[in-house]
């Protein structure tokens, strides 16, 4: 019996060892560490900026108490805003209406994390886009109208503006701003839901408002460095298709010279469009263009020159002359000459419709094209011409006087305030013989030799005892009769047919020579028994020549320029160092800003006064000169002009040579020369050939490239420069006044 129930002891013992077993099993499991938890949730990224219609990728991860990744463990996303943006079981956003505040959760076994999201609008691409300035809280002074490409990188806005106004004069920011398009860089842009923010040519700070569809808006306020200048702006998404284009401007120039032009692009509604344009000349022998426009002319002829912008063209021509000078004015920025035939040309600073070709260079064109002389515009024959500051005016043989510029004065003369690009008449129906313009005046001589002016009379350099500004011309009191009149900075000054010499206006610096410094509405006589047969009247000073050739000056002295060997200021005539005996002729004396020039009978020119811009003509840079010096060169001029910084002067050949300031280009000429020595100023210490004319050459296209005119806001306000011991002169400051 014992060994039948073998099998059963044996089937039991393994039940009993397959239970110890599991109750070993058991054991093990109760005693092993439990799996970790969740200790915090990490989103990745944090904060972020989502364009509406687009999607983000969130990423969130679970970690422990250690911060060691829990990859196991499940995560539930949620939208605080599901109309602004939902996200979906794996962290997808898909951004759908502006917002500053969605928050995106991320949740894993009772904890969360979120992310921050702003919700903006996709800028990206072109906006139409127009603005309106003001300067100093006034009316709205100007407009513009363009387009805006924009870039953006999240909230990160970049891109480019091109524009075109319709501003002119009226302050240094219209100058050097508006009419003609150009592309200006964006930068330090910035966006959210609701705003934006950026800047423009390191200028103009942009601030505004985002509306978001279904019709898209940006619109907010600017301000621009200078004048106090602030404004509104306003733009929509853009993109359509080129309808025309338009290409500035047709213009008649000189052989060897360098004009830029520009082709406007526009929509069907009219807005302006940022798209590219290829240039073709039709006669590359007479001139031909750039990928940007850069016009070089290279002989005698004419061009038309074609822009196209997909598909659609637009065309300008240029016509190409050599040209001699019979006549020069030097201005503050720019110069006007005549040729034989009486046709006007202008160089230099343009940008308040001084140089009357009926357009303005864009503010980035290189200095090339400011150097180079263009015809004034209206096929005008005139016989004498004056460059002031930012106006400039001519006479037809005749006798019909016109004016172009600023006219924010009514230095103009045609009766209103409007700046005007191209030769206006000016009102009254006078016969002029001679005409002269200062900063915001001009003066003229009839031919029956009784003067006129008008414009700003806030000094008095209206000379009609009233004070008050006039738009029209107004007869100079007392019944004199001139000879000859000089127009200063904002004083006036004539020599009688009786060879007695009168001044009227501003006496601050004793510039009217009557022994005093008090200012006069009507001319009163220049101190001392002399006789004098021609003036000129410079911005702070006054010179005079005898019949017999002796010169004498009075006013201000500080640097040199009444040239009697000292710095002092003179409230009466004091004689011209040196001995020299001068022409009589009207155009043998000239004052300019600190300086004055003179040429003797046979020709050669002789300056003095301050040379910190090479302005004396000498070789030399720097300091000033108290005492008449040769103009180096040798050359026998027939007539001398000062402006504020430069002279030129035109030789008995016909031919215009200048020197001095060339940082707008008023020398008409490429230099190489920089004053001060080592400075940034572009200039010529010795007398230079204002190009298209014979000998001249041809302006360099390697120095184009780079060679970007620097603007208006550059230039040193026109007062008198303080005398090497820095004496407290207390300057008259330069505004805009009222008419």
């Amino acid at each position: 019996m014992s060994r039948r129930k073998w099998p059963m002891s044996k089937r039991y013992f393994l039940r009993l060892y397959g239970a110890a077993l599991v109750v070993a099993a058991c054991g093990q499991d109760a005693t092993a560490p439990p799996p970790p938890v969740v200790a915090y949730i990490e989103v990745t990224p944090a904060t972020a900026s989502v364009v509406i219609g687009h999607t983000l990728q969130l990423t969130a991860k679970a970690r422990d108490a250690a911060g060691n990744e829990l990859g196991d463990r499940p995560i539930t996303w949620t939208s605080n805003a599901e109309t602004q943006a939902t996200v979906s079981a794996v962290g997808s956003v898909q951004a759908l209406a502006l917002s500053d505040t969605v928050l995106i959760t991320a949740t894993s076994e009772g904890k969360s994390a979120r992310a921050r999201l702003i919700v903006v609008l996709n800028i990206t691409g072109e906006w139409n886009f127009t603005e309106q300035f003001r300067q100093g809280g006034g009316a709205v002074s100007c407009s513009d109208t363009g387009s805006l490409q924009l870039t953006q990188t999240g909230e990160t806005i970049g891109g480019r503006s091109d524009q075109i106004g319709t501003c002119i004069g009226g302050g240094s920011f219209w100058s050097s701003s508006d009419n003609t398009i150009w592309a200006a860089p964006i930068s330090g842009g910035r966006l959210s839901s609701a705003h934006i923010s950026f800047g423009v040519a390191s200028t103009c700070a942009y601030d505004g408002t985002v509306t978001g569809p279904p019709t898209p808006k940006l619109s907010g306020t600017l301000s621009c460095t200078g004048g106090n200048t602030t404004g509104t702006w306003e733009a929509t998404p853009g993109g359509a298709q080129v309808a025309a284009v338009e290409v500035r401007w047709e213009v008649q120039t000189v052989v060897g010279g360098v004009v830029q032009l520009v082709a406007v692009v526009r929509d069907a509604a009219g807005h302006v469009l940022s798209r590219p344009v290829q240039w073709a000349s039709d006669n590359p022998t007479a001139a031909t263009i750039s990928n940007d426009g850069l016009v070089t002319s290279r002989a005698a002829g004419s061009a038309r020159f074609t822009a196209t912008s997909e598909g659609t063209t637009g065309t300008a021509t240029v016509t190409v002359d050599p040209v001699t000078f019979t006549a020069v004015s030097a201005g503050v920025y720019h110069t006007c000459a005549l040729t034989p035939a009486g046709a006007a040309y202008c160089w230099g600073w343009g940008g308040d419709g001084q140089l009357g070709t009926g357009f303005r260079r864009p503010a980035p064109a290189p200095l090339a094209a400011a150097e180079t002389p263009v015809a004034v515009a209206g096929g005008h024959a005139f016989v004498a011409i004056a460059a002031g500051y930012q106006h400039s005016c001519a006479v037809t043989a005749g006798g019909e006087a016109y004016c172009w510029g600023d006219n924010s004065s009514g230095q103009l003369g045609d009766g209103s305030n409007t700046n005007r690009l191209l030769p206006v008449p000016i009102t009254g129906g006078l016969q002029f013989a001679t005409i002269t313009v200062g900063e915001f005046h001009s003066c003229g001589r009839t031919n029956a030799n009784a003067m006129y002016c008008w414009g700003n009379n806030s000094w008095g350099q209206l000379g009609d005892s009233s004070g008050r500004s006039s738009t029209s011309p107004v007869r100079v009191a007392g019944g004199l009769l001139f000879r000859t009149v000089r127009a200063g900075l904002r004083h006036t000054c004539g020599v009688t047919i009786g060879d007695a010499a009168f001044c009227w206006g501003d006496n601050e610096y004793s510039q009217l020579g009557d022994s005093t410094d008090t200012n006069r509405l009507a001319p009163v006589a220049v101190a001392g028994s002399h006789t004098f047969v021609t003036v000129a009247s410079g911005f702070f000073h006054s010179c005079a020549v005898s019949p017999d050739g002796t010169a004498h000056c009075w006013g201000y002295n500080g640097t040199g320029g009444l040239g009697d060997g000292s710095d002092v200021d003179s409230p009466v005539p004091v004689p011209v160092a040196g001995g020299l005996l001068f022409g009589t002729g009207d155009s043998n004396l000239a004052a300019g800003g600190e300086h004055s020039c003179a040429l003797l009978p046979a020709g050669v020119a002789y300056c003095w006064g301050l040379n910190h811009r090479g302005q004396l003509g000498d070789g030399s840079i720097g300091g000033w000169v108290s005492a008449p010096g040769p103009v180096s060169g040798g050359l026998a001029f027939r007539a001398i002009s000062d402006g504020w910084l430069h002279s030129c002067g035109v030789t008995s050949a016909a031919a215009v040579f200048c020197w001095g300031m060339n940082a707008d280009g008023q020398l008409g000429t490429a230099t190489t020369e920089f004053c001060p020595s080592g400075g940034t100023y572009s200039c010529s210490t010795r007398p230079v050939l204002v190009i298209g004319q014979p000998g001249a050459g041809t302006l360099s296209a390697a120095r184009l490239a780079g060679d970007i005119r620097r603007t208006r806001g550059a230039v040193p306000p026109l007062a008198p420069t303080r005398s090497p011991r820095d004496r407290p002169l207390g300057p008259p400051s330069l505004r805009p006044l009222p008419p």
